[in-house]
């Protein structure tokens, strides 16, 4: 966790809480996956799959460093987040789903978070039973379906005003895999109208910058730095679109890659500027490949 405190109010009652159901919880800001799917494990049951298909008996909670891209542009819409971290918890092969329903129940109800709805699919009576018994009120939605491609099975969704802050799946129908975003846990918690507004990010002004930042800070604390390939192309990327964000009085953890890629990105777009109208038709792999420019610079050179 870079930027909260072990000690927040969030993390201590989910703890307190985890602890007397018996999960133990592990803070994993480990970034890179176990398996080639992913450049970075982008959510928190990716690690833990081969579980699911071979189950245990065991139980398992996790606060899970996560990143994901690939909606790059909608950074900084005040919902969407390069960085975040994962709360949850799983069982392989207990057919518990109902101690995990009674878990979150208790941790919403501790948190004092004013819970709208909870969605679940119209053919799980037993999942809507679950929730009603408890009080809330119980959306039938089809959507109510998860899976990542292998590992899947009917799910249950709680929405803070129209937010969906978590979700609780039914594994093959024998497990669980339980999701909270710790961001927005802390958004609702702290009645914040956006995601980067909680005591979670920095107050820099600019929202790009309250997002990268973080993600880049955990890049660095991994030794996951700038460059061409991979995981170190999407860490150039961000560090660059954050350097048009930021002035002289910024200063980061990072501010070693902060000068040195504007020596880099002065270069580049230099040596490409040469070729502009010989090569201006190739595609953007070619003007990353030989020329490091990333999809925003190329956009510059064409105006």
């Amino acid at each position: 966790m870079l930027y909260v405190n072990a000690k927040s109010r969030v993390f201590e009652v989910v703890s307190r809480r985890f602890e007397s159901f018996g999960i133990p919880l592990v803070v994993n800001q480990n970034l890179i996956p176990d398996d080639k799917t992913t450049n970075f494990v982008c959510s928190g049951m990716q690690q833990l799959k081969s579980k699911f298909s071979n189950p245990d008996n065991t139980k398992y909670g996790s606060l899970q460093s996560c990143v994901r891209t690939n909606d790059l542009e909608l950074v900084g819409d005040g919902s969407h987040l390069t960085y975040f971290e994962m709360l949850g918890n799983f069982s392989f092969g207990r057919n518990d789903y109902e101690e995990s329903v009674e878990l979150w129940d208790s941790i919403l109800k501790d948190l004092q978070i004013p819970v709208d709805y909870i969605t679940c699919h119209p053919t799980q009576d037993g999942h809507q039973r679950l929730w009603k018994s408890r009080g809330y009120i119980v959306r039938p939605e089809q959507t109510c379906e998860w899976s990542d491609g292998e590992i899947g099975g009917f799910c249950c969704e709680v929405f803070v005003r129209d937010l969906e802050i978590g979700n609780l799946v039914n594994p093959l129908g024998h497990s669980t895999d339980v999701g909270f975003g710790f961001e927005r846990l802390h958004q609702v918690v702290e009645n914040k109208e956006r995601v980067d507004e909680s005591s979670l990010f920095s107050s820099h002004p600019s929202y790009l910058v309250r997002d990268h930042e973080r993600t880049l800070c955990s890049f660095w604390s991994q030794g996951i730095s700038p460059g061409c390939k991979n995981r170190s192309f999407i860490c150039r990327r961000l560090l660059r679109r954050l350097l048009d964000q930021i002035g002289p009085e910024d200063k980061f953890i990072f501010q070693e890659w902060i000068e040195s890629e504007r020596l880099v990105r002065e270069d580049h777009l230099r040596n490409a500027k040469r070729c502009w109208k010989r090569f201006k038709d190739r595609s953007p792999e070619f003007w990353r490949d030989t020329f490091g420019l990333m999809p925003e610079e190329i956009k510059t050179l064409a105006e």
